[in-house]
């Protein structure tokens, strides 16, 4: 059998570590990645890349190429996957024609940019690759001003590396409130006053209409009319999923449309990651797109096992403050729970309860908290009855 697998990001390692380990004998699965660095590298890693000069690519890599060798796959490093022949089953590289058995698309997704005027200019990035920090971080050794459009993690990861770098640094966030995925509007503003102590300034419920300069920016202007002046501007406003590769020959909503064996409308095709759409929703999140992943390699080989959709849970460290959100969905008021909530200047938390049982919690700067409410979220388990151990961690939870 010869399995392929197009995309090295995160859904794509995860793969081949279960293509592996459960391929039949005399089997080969090969890889590839349009990127030109020498394995797998970690892109939570990219605001520290950015942040620290002293980084380098290498520190960056997760899995390096003696890795791929371990596991028996055939990686192929700067090689993009320009057309899939269905009829051949073959994928139809720049360099070459590589045939399969069975494919795995895990090609993740592209910075989505708004439609903003101007930004062909020089020093408008997106922020999405390692290549895409290298040209930033090349940059903040001249500029002195920097804008970030997106309040999302990404974007204030960005926005605290650049303050950290010496830039005068602002966030433009469409929301009415920061991390309009993870938190309501009373925790995003709790963190909006806690990153503005730290330097950054920070608008929101604002949109960038067009950014101005001669060949270089040089000022945004946003749709009410304010002009901030900028020597960089760094977009971070969510993922386009890449799905370019399957365009003609499957089904496509936002998405690869998957079934629940993550298979795409074609047979022996899959997808996972970022690129998939499954019952109407592309995650965007990296432990999803695990999950997914190792389901779809499974069933690449053994079709026997469903994949049930991922519960939104995410911790994540958002500049120094750590910040978990479980099965929160930025739609509180059609949630109907209880709610119980602790507030502090640089603390909150917030637990969505209905029927003695945990649906969504959101918790802020109470690190020894996230493990204890995590658990009880995810197995389900009886509020009342762990009422002493929610305690022990959250003593002021009302």
């Amino acid at each position: 059998m010869k399995y392929v697998v197009i995309g090295n990001g995160v859904a794509g390692v995860s793969a081949i570590q279960v293509l592996s380990k459960e391929k039949p004998s005399n089997s080969t699965v090969l890889q590839f990645t349009d990127e030109p660095f020498p394995g797998f590298y970690n892109r939570p890693k990219i605001p520290a890349f950015i942040e620290k000069n002293e980084m380098t690519i290498e520190d960056t890599i997760a899995y390096n190429l003696d890795w791929y060798k371990k596991l028996d796959v055939d990686l192929h490093i700067q090689e993009k996957v320009e057309k899939i022949n269905f009829e051949m089953n073959e994928v139809l590289s720049n360099k070459a024609a590589y045939p399969f058995d069975r494919l795995l698309i895990a090609t993740g997704g592209d910075c989505w940019c708004p439609p903003i005027e101007g930004r062909h200019l020089k020093h408008f990035y997106s922020v999405r690759s390692l290549n895409d920090a290298l040209e930033i971080r090349k940059r903040f050794k001249i500029s002195k001003k920097a804008i970030i459009i997106g309040g999302g993690v990404l974007g204030l990861e960005i926005a605290n590396a650049a303050t950290n770098q010496g830039q005068n640094t602002t966030v433009i966030e469409f929301f009415p409130h920061l991390l309009p995925r993870q938190l309501d509007e009373e925790g995003g503003n709790i963190l909006k006053r806690i990153l503005e102590k730290r330097g950054i300034t920070i608008h929101v419920n604002k949109e960038v209409q067009r950014v101005i300069g001669e060949e270089e920016v040089q000022a945004v202007i946003t749709k009410d009319g304010v002009e901030i002046s900028t020597d960089i501007v760094m977009v971070c406003t969510g993922i386009k999923p890449r799905v370019d590769l399957g365009r003609d020959f499957l089904e496509i909503n936002r998405g690869i449309i998957v079934n629940d064996y993550l298979e795409t409308s074609q047979e022996d095709i899959f997808a996972a990651g970022d690129c998939a759409e499954h019952n109407g929703i592309v995650y965007g999140l990296i432990p999803p797109s695990i999950q997914q992943a190792r389901i779809a390699a499974h069933n690449m080989i053994n079709m026997d096992t469903r994949y049930k959709g991922s519960k939104i849970s995410s911790t994540l460290k958002v500049t120094d403050l750590f910040l978990s959100s479980f099965g929160y969905t930025g739609k509180e008021s059609e949630l109907g729970y209880g709610v119980r909530k602790y507030i502090n200047e640089e603390e909150y938390v917030k637990l969505f309860i209905h029927n003695d049982k945990i649906k969504a919690a959101i918790i802020l700067g109470v690190k020894k908290a996230i493990p204890t409410i995590k658990t009880i979220f995810t197995e389900e388990k009886s509020v009342s009855d762990h009422e002493t151990k929610i305690k022990e961690v959250l003593p002021e939870l009302s």
